[in-house]
């Protein structure tokens, strides 16, 4: 599967993108923030994630301020022709439509991502990404999604339709099942043992338990009238109890009434005191309102001083001249006329009289024309560089002129404040006004510490202006309650006293009653359990021929099963041992290539499918991840992508999308990298994506992408590609049509975040 053409609309950055790609190596190069990764992830999207996806990612998918979703589309060439995929990223609504070089047209989601799956031999976007998809920091991750990557490993090297990892899952749960032996959770095999040894005991104590029916019986009845007489005498308890209850609450309700009296009391004559300091404040003004006007009156002291030292600096700049000369230009735009003219008289009598000499003489005159254009776009540039610094210096002098009259003028204004501030507390000097504050902050403070004692006795009644009320109904109260523990008798004299004496007899009464109601329950147990009769025993010998027959069964089942499991588990055994030599013999000459020879001889661990190289310097095997450099790992775990990709696909070949992985590399194994990309590229279209433009020369088409503008410079996120974008090619490459900008665009308008 080749894609031909990339369209997005409404993707981040991309309000509009249109980009056409190469069949073999396509480079697509751009600054930072050029939208580089979001094309990335934009041909994982429309691969394999469904259009009404409601993963959460999608939320920052949209282009910042659209009013449409995002829509991503390719066109393609598969074995059969052409074809185009595109979809609506809309969550629930989201659509997708597949049209294939039959005719044929695919909306329903799964059976496009069944297709996309047949045409590029990967399973789902974590396959994707884990093998075809190579971002700059992820070469070494070669585990995602492991269970895809074996069974796809065994199907390209068995030709199974299928891998065994589903099917072992299955029978490793089914073993599970059957063995568990967890008291939450156990499995069939002790369940029904259990059930075994249940019947079994049940038996034995049905045969034994016709004897204990009489005895329990009589245990019965005398435990019955135990425990009707205990609860007849703790009722009578209970009854006591709760009017003693009765009696300590009003004894608290008074207690509490007479607490609010005193309350309410000290309340009253807190409000006199506030009421006589609130009208004797030593400033007409308010405090804060004082305050603020002491504390601008320093403020306007403190920047008079400062202002009136500035302008005892300042410098004088009335005799500061300078004015740069204007750059001499016009000569040149003569030379560039009078070479334009002879070039043309020159190459067309050349032509006309067919001698080669006067064609090469005026192609020579066409390159000294260029010189002399050049020269004179040069001098033009200066002149306008040397009239902008002449503007400069003439603001310069200007701004520095209103800047000493505009502090003169601030001097007069603060003296004008100082003096309205002043008159507006009706004091003379700062000194005065400060002592104003102090005793009005000391007034204000002994409000303050009345008032917090009023609010700290009352909390949310402290708004309340019927003090005097409330301290008269506390009172009332206080005799209500006096009088109705009067009317109790001998309980309301002394009701926590009475409390307590029924309060433990019925400590005392209540475990003998539950104990009676224990020793009743036990023994109407016994003779419920003691009710079995010969037939109940007879049924119950027969359940347990059942129940022992079915675990014989079982077990014979689970036999099979850990037969079947062992043997799928040496299958895959085999098969990822297949799969490390396959991946020796494809990485050796890869790795041989990009590292100039200097590594030869590969190892690939059958279990996890780590590397070990030979070390020419050691003249031992070592441990990739732990010995080699970063840069070399990463050409190491780049050559193992190339080569799972290629088993694992086959018989597709799927886009490879690489997202600057050479970032580790230095200039001579990042060369040699490419060439092999180049190489792989006659199987496997090579999307590139890069900063640099070191690897144009390789490509068989380069996409330029334009950075974000001096506006997206300064905007948060990802914003839209400025117009204007270029896009190149060599070899088979096609330019993109022109854009808004007069160049070959990749990008539409901009989309900037606020």
């Amino acid at each position: 599967m080749r894609i031909g053409r990339l369209r997005l609309r409404n993707v981040k950055r991309h309000a509009e993108l249109d980009l056409e790609l190469a069949p073999g190596l396509t480079i697509i190069r751009g600054p930072n923030e050029a939208g580089k990764t979001t094309v990335q992830r934009a041909l994982e999207m429309v691969l394999f994630r469904r259009a009404n996806s409601t993963a959460q990612e999608l939320d920052g998918f949209r282009t910042w301020g659209a009013k449409t979703e995002p829509w991503v589309g390719i066109s393609f060439e598969d074995e059969t022709g052409n074809g185009t995929l595109s979809k609506s990223f809309a969550g629930q609504r989201g659509t997708v439509e597949l049209r294939l070089a039959t005719g044929e047209v695919v909306s329903d989601p799964a059976a496009v991502e069944q297709r996309v799956a047949s045409l590029t031999g990967l399973p789902s976007e974590k396959f994707f990404q884990a093998t075809a998809s190579v971002h700059h920091h992820e070469l070494d991750d070669l585990e995602v999604d492991e269970a895809t990557l074996r069974d796809r490993l065994q199907q390209s090297m068995s030709g199974a339709d299928r891998g065994t990892h589903a099917t072992r899952r299955k029978l490793e749960e089914a073993i599970r099942r059957y063995k568990t032996e967890g008291p939450k959770n156990p499995g069939f095999l002790k369940v029904w043992r259990a059930e075994v040894d249940r019947l079994r005991d049940s038996v034995a104590r049905g045969e034994a338990g016709l004897t204990q029916l009489e005895n329990d019986r009589a245990v019965l009845t005398a435990a019955r009238e135990r425990r009707a007489e205990l609860e007849r005498e703790l009722g009578e308890q209970r009854q006591g109890y709760e009017v003693a209850q009765r009696a300590v609450a009003l004894a608290k309700r008074g207690e509490d009434a007479q607490r609010r009296y005193g309350l309410y009391r000290r309340a009253t004559e807190l409000r006199g005191e506030i009421d006589e300091l609130e009208a004797s404040h030593p400033s007409p003004v308010p405090l804060e309102r004082l305050r603020a006007a002491v504390t601008n009156l320093r403020n306007l002291e403190y920047r008079l001083s400062e202002m009136r030292a500035e302008r005892s600096a300042e410098m004088d700049v009335t005799g500061y001249q300078l004015v740069l000369p204007d750059p001499v230009w016009r000569p040149w735009r003569l030379i560039a006329a009078v070479l334009l003219v002879a070039t043309i008289l020159v190459i067309g009598a050349g032509i006309a009289l067919d001698t080669a000499a006067l064609t090469l003489f005026g192609g020579a005159l066409a390159i000294a024309f260029l010189a002399a254009v050049f020269m004179y776009w040069l001098r033009r540039r200066k002149l306008d560089e040397v009239k902008q610094a002449n503007m400069l210096r003439d603001a310069e002098v200007a701004r520095r002129m209103a800047g000493r009259n505009q502090l003169a003028d601030q001097v007069r204004q603060g003296e004008a404040e100082r003096a309205q501030a002043l008159a507006s507390i009706n004091r003379k000097d700062l000194v005065e006004a400060d002592a104003l504050l102090a005793a009005e902050i000391d007034h204000s403070a002994q409000i303050d510490t009345r008032q917090a004692e009023f609010r700290g006795m009352l909390g949310d009644e402290a708004d309340r202006a019927d003090m005097a009320e409330l301290r008269d109904q506390a009172a009332a109260e206080t005799d209500q309650c006096r009088h109705a523990l009067a009317g109790l008798g001998e309980i309301g004299a002394a009701p926590e006293k009475h409390l307590a004496e029924f309060e433990a007899a019925m400590k005392r009464l209540t475990p003998e009653r539950e104990a009676a109601m224990q020793a009743e329950a036990q023994a109407e147990a016994r003779v419920e359990a003691n009710g079995v009769d010969a037939e109940q025993v007879a049924a119950e010998g027969e359940e347990l021929a059942t129940a022992s027959e079915r675990l014989d069964s079982a077990e014979r089942r689970l036999r099979i099963y850990e037969e079947v499991l062992s043997t799928l588990n040496a299958a895959e055994q085999a098969t990822m041992k297949k799969a490390a030599r396959f991946l020796e013999e494809q990485m050796a000459g890869d790795v041989e290539r990009i590292t100039g020879g200097r590594y030869r001889q590969l190892k690939v661990d059958e279990t996890n499918l780590r590397f070990s190289v030979f070390s020419p310097e050691l003249g031992d095997w070592v441990d990739a991840q732990r010995s080699l450099s970063q840069g070399t790992l990463d050409q190491l775990y780049l050559c193992a992508r190339l080569g799972i990709v290629r088993q694992v696909t086959q018989p597709a070949f799927p886009p490879l999308i690489l997202d600057d992985p050479f970032v580790t590399f230095d200039e001579e194994r990042a060369r040699r990298a490419l060439e092999l990309l180049r190489d792989v590229a006659a199987e496997h279209q090579i999307i590139y994506l890069t900063t640099s433009d070191r690897y144009d020369g390789l490509a068989d088409k380069v996409v330029v992408l334009p950075g974000p503008d001096r506006g997206d410079e300064s905007a948060a996120g990802d914003t839209g590609p400025r117009a204007g974008a270029t896009a190149t090619g060599t070899g088979t490459g096609a330019t993109i049509p022109a854009g808004p900008g007069g160049t070959a665009a990749a990008a539409g308008r901009p989309t900037p975040k606020p």
